[in-house]
């Protein structure tokens, strides 16, 4: 597959990441597919523009978008839409490192003519040694486990460029591009190989503020678009977490601990909805712990990306 592509990058007040993310994808094995990296930088009060204007001097595949105020995410990426005419598309986080394989991985399975949209594999730089650690790398295990046998799209897709426009009023991005895909024929797959880092969070008061959002996000997702969440789903959740507790019993009072955890934010979601999800369309508050995604201990995972 040779097919030229554009990646769109939204970024709020990411100076601590962005650097780091252009260099993991200058360095990719499939640059020379890449047409133009667009940095949607929407309503930055930090050095976020400044440091991708001096990427753009010196690479010109990179773009500067600068949005004078904070749009959301789903608004970014209409923006996107209207630089980019590449016939496959990549819609990023800006809180991501990718592998070298990342994108080549990713844009693979579009080699079956079937394949309208492609979803990647997200794995914490976070340690496991302690319990949030272990909780954060087990929600995205459980991920990965689900998206196996039933994709769940999320940090960075891939798709198809068939469709013009996304409803700024509905916050859920990337189920709107996949009902945009599926509703043109096309079929949803995962790309276990396309490994990108992120930070998951570091404090209990962030992973419940996070987490609780992500579960309402999805919750809004079900009923107001009546499509199916995976990882909501009880079968396969508990499918996937009775498979980790056997691989590593010596932590079974943490798996006990993270359920709990999980059940709390689900709880803390189904009382809070409604105001969690006027929220989500006004913009989410970034979650602090998260973002910073390069530190002492990371520099092998920062290297690694950025050849």
């Amino acid at each position: 597959m040779n097919r030229p592509l554009a990646i769109g990058i939204m970024a709020y007040n990411e100076a601590a990441n962005i650097g780091p993310l252009l260099d993991s994808i200058l360095g990719q094995t499939a640059i020379a597919r890449i047409n133009r990296v667009v940095v949607i930088a929407s309503g930055c009060t930090d050095d976020t523009c400044s440091i991708v204007e001096r990427y753009a001097a010196a690479h010109p595949v990179v773009e500067l978008v600068a949005e004078t105020e904070r749009g959301g995410k789903v608004r970014a990426i209409n923006t996107f839409f209207s630089h980019a005419a590449e016939p496959i598309l990549i819609v990023s986080a800006a809180d991501l490192l990718y592998e070298p394989q990342t994108v080549a991985a990713l844009t693979a399975p579009f080699e079956d003519d079937r394949v309208g949209m492609v979803g990647s594999h997200p794995v914490p730089l976070n340690s496991a040694d302690d319990f949030l650690g272990f909780t954060v790398n087990l929600m995205w295990r459980l991920h990965h486990e689900i998206s196996l046998h039933q994709p769940k799209m999320g940090e960075l897709i891939a798709f198809r460029n068939v469709f013009r426009g996304l409803n700024p009023e509905t916050p859920a991005d990337e189920v709107q591009i996949e009902h945009g895909v599926r509703s043109v024929g096309f079929e949803v797959r995962y790309a276990p190989d396309a490994i990108v880092r992120n930070r998951g969070p570091e404090t209990i008061a962030d992973f419940v503020a996070q987490r609780t959002r992500w579960i309402a996000y999805n919750m809004q997702i079900q009923r107001k678009h009546h499509l199916p969440v995976s990882t909501l789903r009880t079968a396969p959740l508990l499918r996937a977490a009775l498979a980790s507790g056997r691989a590593d019993r010596r932590r079974l009072h943490w798996l006990a601990g993270a359920a709990m955890l999980e059940a709390y934010c689900r709880l803390r979601a189904s009382i809070g909805y409604g105001r969690l999800n006027a929220a989500a369309n006004s913009g989410w508050k970034p979650v602090a712990s998260t973002k910073q995604l390069i530190r002492d201990g990371d520099a092998d995972h920062a290297a690694a990306s950025a050849r």
